[in-house]
């Protein structure tokens, strides 16, 4: 964002990169540093979270003035004229040479408290233009994500829906297993059908994962109504991923003693963390 007036050229720059939090770093000219912490919070109004970085560049169009450093100058002419006899050179150091050391030489000139106001009077707009347009294509990429994160949210509940398929068959799988184990190991000796329902219905609780699912459930509904309603999405979904991820573990552990149906189950809830941690990774881009 470039912009001319009063005899002051400016030139302001802003890039953003994915950061949990709003992380901003200026690179200002020296005689605008008074000005760093009114810029901090016009960007701050912009933007909340993100790797900022915010670059000004300053020119007067009726100077041509170059203001040299002389302080350190001579201090570096002083280390090389120690360096020199320590080293019993004849050498002198090279004027033209240390003066292309940034710093020692500049074309930046104090400026009064009028010419700053003037300036802050063109930068302050100029940073909050810089910032609109950079929201725009946030929000141009925002509605891509947006899109992305829906169809994995539909995906982790095509998922569910499977698993609660699946689940359904837990306890017919459980009685079949412990009648079998029992008549491996008893014969034809006869069972009390009151006590073999009471194994099957232990069995089958240890395996239920109907309220993990429910759970689940409940955890995508979230999610997409925060992806509608919340201007902050980004570390509440974050959240909301960490307890899908959870869920899926719990299924994954939950059944995999039912062999019958552990397997593809198992299968199932891998391509969930699989999905969740690709969400996760989407979640970083957005606020």
């Amino acid at each position: 964002m470039r912009r001319e007036e009063g005899g002051f050229s400016l030139n302001v720059a802003v890039k953003s990169v994915n950061h949990r939090f709003l992380d901003l770093q200026f690179r200002l000219p020296t005689a605008l540093s008074p000005m760093e912490a009114a810029l901090r919070r016009i960007v701050k109004n912009h933007v909340i979270r993100g790797h900022v970085e915010v670059s000004v560049n300053l020119d007067r169009a009726d100077t041509e003035e170059l203001r040299v450093n002389r302080h350190l100058l001579k201090a570096y002419v002083k280390v090389c004229n120690e360096v020199r006899d320590e080293l019993g050179s004849a050498a002198e150091p090279d004027i033209v040479q240390l003066l292309r050391i940034p710093g020692v030489l500049s074309n930046e000139s104090e400026l009064s408290d009028k010419e700053l106001a003037a300036v802050r009077k063109i930068l302050e707009p100029a940073l909050a233009g810089a910032l609109e347009t950079l929201n725009s294509m946030r929000d141009r990429e925002g509605a891509t994500l947006e899109k992305d994160i829906l169809e994995r949210l539909d995906h982790l509940e095509s998922l569910r829906k499977a698993i609660a398929k699946q689940a359904r068959r837990i306890p017919q799988y459980a009685q079949q297993r412990l009648e079998n184990r029992l008549h491996e190991l008893l014969g034809a000796v006869h069972v009390d059908a009151a006590r073999l329902a009471q194994e099957v219905a232990y069995l089958a609780s240890r395996s239920d994962i109907s309220e993990e699912l429910t759970r689940f459930q409940s955890h995508l509904v979230q999610a997409r109504q925060l992806l509608a309603e919340s201007p902050e999405v980004g570390k509440k979904l974050d959240f909301l991923l960490q307890e899908l991820n959870r869920e899926a573990n719990t299924l994954l552990s939950k059944t995999s003693d039912v062999p019958q149906i552990g397997a593809e189950v198992g299968r199932q809830a891998i391509e969930m963390k699989s999905e969740i941690e690709k969400l996760r990774e989407q979640v970083q881009n957005i606020e």
